[in-house]
């Protein structure tokens, strides 16, 4: 996604993970990423740091998590005589936008539980789904296999029983052993899973990757 402010342009991807990359004439822009926690009003912060990306987009903001979270990224820059001043905001909606679903499992029956499951995704956030399966008649359950190209896809989810290969700092952090930490209170087992797919039934599976749990 594309915006274009008074000298600033940024770039949001939700793709994989959260990314932002900025261009503008300031040296310093802060990155603000937040998550709305079910049943409450007040967002919770993630993630935030500033960026410098004066003369380029060679520096960016990411926080590599796939699964569902009710997010919003704010953009912050230093006014003189005023302070810190917003200049930009947007909440993770995928309301009339082209969502993929990537179901990663060879099992047919599996599949098709997994489809019910992105239904339920789409009646609650009203997007428009693309599913890839092995199983080419499953991927022409929703009409939207025969008019898609050429439209940007806002969000791409991997259903399935992904491995942990993050080495980052994050992972390893021995405060929280087994489990990524941010914020100081959001803690899941994986970039792709909020907790370990092992104890999981296949339901539970795709519940916690769509936010449906």
């Amino acid at each position: 996604m594309y915006i274009a402010l008074n000298d600033e342009r940024i770039i949001l991807n939700f793709d994989k993970g959260i990314t932002v990359r900025m261009s503008g004439p300031d040296l310093h822009y802060l990155i603000d990423l937040k998550e709305y926690v079910k049943n409450d009003d007040i967002p919770y912060t993630v993630e935030s740091y500033p960026i410098t990306p004066k003369g380029g987009w060679s520096t960016f903001f990411q926080v590599p998590i796939e699964f569902y979270g009710d997010w919003e990224i704010i953009i912050y820059k230093y006014v003189p005589e005023v302070g810190i001043k917003r200049i930009f905001t947007h909440k993770y909606c995928d309301y009339s936008k082209l969502v993929k679903f990537n179901l990663l499992t060879k099992d047919y029956k599996e599949c098709q539980l997994w489809i019910e499951r992105v239904k339920e995704y789409v009646r609650i956030h009203g997007c428009i789904p693309i599913v890839q399966t092995p199983f080419d008649e499953l991927n022409k359950i929703f009409p939207s296999y025969y008019n898609n190209l050429g439209v940007d896809i806002y969000k791409t989810y991997n259903i399935g029983r992904l491995p942990k290969e993050s080495r980052d700092f994050k992972t390893l952090d021995h405060r929280k052993e087994g489990l990524i930490w941010f914020g100081n209170w959001k803690t899941f087992w994986s970039y792709q899973h909020p907790r370990k797919w092992t104890e999981l039934s296949s339901q539970e599976i795709a519940d916690d990757i769509l936010g449906l749990s």
